[in-house]
């Protein structure tokens, strides 16, 4: 079971979408770290073909294959938070439909509509 998953995350790990990211593996076949960027994997038994850039292809017996990957991609996230300004607000309800005016500022707390957006007051 270990030895699928593995596979499996491989197959992931090196599929043509982590391509785009910055990321560098090392290949060693029987303690020997072998040149080449490896494009495809194919599992077969107890054997693996590993196809390179170059075109060149090597098959290996699994056991003696260890492939290292190494990401220098840079973490992604939210850079940046918009808030709606409160000038622009111009029509707010009540969660029953009811119109209590043009801002949020003075309401006690509850969901309200917004701009057609629903809308936490805290």
């Amino acid at each position: 079971m270990k030895r699928k998953a593995l596979c499996a995350f491989l197959m992931l790990g090196l599929s043509g979408g982590v391509a785009m990211a910055d990321t560098e593996h090392t290949v060693t076949v029987n303690g020997e770290a072998i040149d080449g960027f490896i494009t495809e994997l194919t599992f077969n038994g107890d054997q693996v073909t590993m196809k390179f850039e170059d075109g060149s292809t090597r098959i290996e017996d699994m056991s003696l294959v260890s492939i290292a990957l190494t990401y220098s991609e840079t973490s992604t996230g939210i850079t940046e938070i918009e808030t709606d300004d409160q000038a622009t607000v111009k029509r707010v309800y009540t969660i029953s439909g009811q119109y209590v005016g043009t801002s949020t500022e003075g309401l006690p707390q509850g969901i309200y509509i917004v701009n057609g957006k629903k809308t936490i007051v805290k």
